[in-house]
């Protein structure tokens, strides 16, 4: 049995949560920025699982654990660092369960390079309560084909059977960035997936995901240029009325992923000389609306 922490109780935070909880094979603990008694998480089969509580202070968790599981939003790197020098020891690891190609960066400050283990979870899920995640669909991990990858996947045997190993994590969350970079449309917009059946629209969502993909292959990644159009047919298969994660956090007036996910392929595109020019443009609209916003609250 291992002591599990998972820091970001959240719709992901969450679904992890409820999964290891039901399995019983290991000791759970949630960790946040808001204090919770308990946690329900309902799962695809109709099972729901209390877990919790959440913690809010990290001098309430006095002891290390074997397993640190980060769900928090890419740009809370900082704060979820403070749970991090409290709860790891030298022979923690920490998985990160966040979107964006740079999982290691990160987190270097606070943790050893070979303690990192990134993820790429793929899971449909809410949070419409505090207290309450709703887990709609299987939750899907793929971490690298190595010693810590491999001690994740034991970690959720008996809990979840859709973890996968990779010989090529480079490949796998340039893809999973590729396809949530269509996204920015929908923030840009401040409208739900409808929009993308527009073919104007499509063509623009056509010619991000091409960019993420060239710049993907330029840093080292294998991605196949039909992945582009796979990514277009997904989105128009989603229900129109969609609203995916970056779009929500625009409408909550929350901060964005924006920067870990199109920020990251303006960044690496620059630096590895390939040119993006619509992300490049969603990125600076996004940017200035997010700027007037913040001024209008002020």
């Amino acid at each position: 049995m291992a002591r599990v922490a998972i820091i970001g109780p959240g719709a992901i935070g969450g679904t992890l949560a409820g999964n290891l909880v039901r399995a019983g094979n290991h000791e759970v603990m949630l960790a946040g920025r808001r204090a919770v008694s308990a946690l329900k998480v309902s799962l695809p089969d109709g099972t729901e699982v209390i877990t919790g509580p959440v913690v809010a202070e990290p001098a309430q968790l006095t002891e290390k654990f074997d397993w640190v599981l980060v769900a928090t939003k890419t740009y809370a790197a900082e704060a979820t660092g403070g749970w991090l020098q409290s709860i790891c020891g030298p022979e923690t690891c920490v998985a990160i369960f966040q979107n964006g190609v740079e999982h290691r960066e990160r987190f270097r400050p606070w943790v050893a390079d070979e303690s990192l283990v990134p993820v790429v979870i793929d899971c449909p899920a809410e949070h419409p309560a505090p207290d309450h995640v709703v887990q709609r669909g299987a939750l899907k991990i793929v971490a690298a084909d190595d010693a810590n990858g491999q001690a994740l996947r034991g970690l959720f045997a008996g809990a979840n059977e859709h973890v996968s190993l990779t010989d090529d994590f480079l490949s796998a969350a340039w893809a999973k960035l590729t396809r949530n970079s269509v996204a920015v449309l929908n923030a840009m917009t401040l409208q739900p997936n409808v929009i993308m059946h527009d073919e104007a629209m499509g063509q623009a969502a056509l010619q991000i995901a091409q960019e993420s993909i060239a710049v993907a292959r330029a840093a080292g990644a294998t991605l196949d240029h039909g992945l582009a159009l796979w990514v277009l047919d997904a989105t128009l298969a989603a229900p129109r009325d969609a609203v995916n994660s970056l779009l929500a956090d625009r409408l909550a007036g929350r901060e964005t992923e924006l920067e870990a996910r199109n920020g990251a392929i303006v960044r690496f595109g620059q630096r590895l000389g390939v040119s993006t020019p619509l992300n490049s443009m969603g990125v600076a609209v996004v940017r200035a609306q997010m700027l007037v916003e913040q001024s209008n609250c002020d």
